[in-house]
């Protein structure tokens, strides 16, 4: 029995980013298997004394989007975040419709 990779785990590395759109959470990988993605996040217990737990969790590849790459072409560099969608997804300068020094005057941005 042969194991496939997931479509979405090829540009996946330890380290990246990823939102997981089933739990809204962000979070960076901290190991990859063919179909999902390990992360630890820290969980802020709410019995008395607070303290703040590390914990692991896999997340599916279905539920998940990579922030380190462009959202459009997959590439690593000169990657710019996209603003007003809450999710900070990042775009490249060869993807950016817009160029950057007229984000103020053709989106509206506010600075």
């Amino acid at each position: 029995m042969k194991i496939y990779q997931h479509p979405r785990m090829r540009d996946i590395s330890i380290g990246d980013e990823v939102y997981s759109y089933r739990q809204q959470l962000f979070a960076r990988v901290e190991e990859v298997f063919p179909a999902a993605v390990c992360v630890k996040l820290g969980i802020l217990s709410a019995t008395s004394p607070l303290e703040l737990q590390i914990s692991p969790q896999l997340w599916r590849a279905d539920d998940i989007e990579n922030l380190s790459v462009c959202r459009y072409c997959g590439a690593r560099n000169d990657l710019r975040t996209e603003t007003g969608t809450g999710i900070p997804f990042r775009i490249c300068n060869r993807c950016c419709v817009v160029p950057p020094k007229r984000h103020a005057r053709e989106v509206g941005a506010w600075w």
